[in-house]
């Protein structure tokens, strides 16, 4: 039996199909086409879809696989494989939640911590016994170049890029080296001071960026590009079971 999941970023969609624990096809796009949709569906005979959104709500996809699919909408009140003890669950990212049963997954029985470098850097902690405890948001490396040149009256605005360098030697190696050198030690600050309470924990790393910051962290981390996806059919999975 074919799964099909759909992760709605803000910059980008994820499109994966999965038979049990295999991933067959990925798909990323710019924005969410039904077209592209159908095409996997009938491709695989999809039967169980399941689609976590942070953007806006696009009804002609979530109608079409509701006509087509056994289908779920993630939500904070999906049942999930792990418990959440977030004080406001309704406003908790669909795609925190995923990436920690994504990493829940491949780490059962662990003290994790999940951290998603893409527009913003989040960073969620769950327990061994299967609890997300919360986590901490900050601005990504993009976000971070951007708000320097628009809160400022004469810094450009410029690209981000991977610094070999750690300072930089012109306005825009120093905004660029900033902004990078500052996620790879907020990363690190962040797993030293979790180490303290939880000497074994297990760090995944996933987002449009983990492949700037991978080989720069000093800590032992595992890098998973599709740690998301891996989540939402683990949820999927799980909901079948029910």
């Amino acid at each position: 039996m074919k799964n099909l999941t759909i992760d709605i970023g803000n910059s980008s969609v994820k499109l994966a199909v999965f038979e049990q624990d295999t991933m067959l096809e990925m798909m990323i796009c710019e924005q969410a086409v039904l077209a592209q949709i159908d095409v996997l569906v009938k491709k695989y005979g999809i039967k169980k879809s399941i689609l976590s959104s942070v953007a806006i709500e696009n009804k002609d996809i979530t109608e079409y696989l509701r006509s087509t699919t056994d289908f779920i909408e993630l939500t904070a009140d999906t049942p999930l494989p792990l418990k959440l003890e977030y004080e406001t669950p309704n406003t908790l990212g669909l795609d925190r939640i995923a990436a920690a049963v994504g990493a829940m997954s491949m780490k059962p029985a662990a003290d994790l911590l999940v951290i998603d470098a893409g527009t913003c850097n989040t960073y969620d902690f769950v327990s061994a016994d299967g609890v997300f405890k919360g986590g901490n948001i900050t601005p990504g490396v993009e976000m971070r170049l951007k708000a320097m040149h628009t809160f400022t009256g004469r810094l450009p605005e410029v690209p981000t890029a991977d610094c070999a360098q750690l300072l930089g030697t012109s306005t825009q190696t120093a905004l660029q080296c900033g902004a990078f050198w500052g996620v790879v030690y907020e990363i690190d600050g962040f797993i030293e001071a979790l180490k303290l309470l939880y000497p074994k924990i297990s760090v995944f790393l996933t987002g449009g960026y983990a492949f700037y910051f991978e080989k720069r962290i000093k800590n032992r981390i595992f890098a998973v590009s599709n740690l998301v996806p891996i989540g939402l059919n683990k949820i999927l999975i799980y909901n079948d079971s029910l």
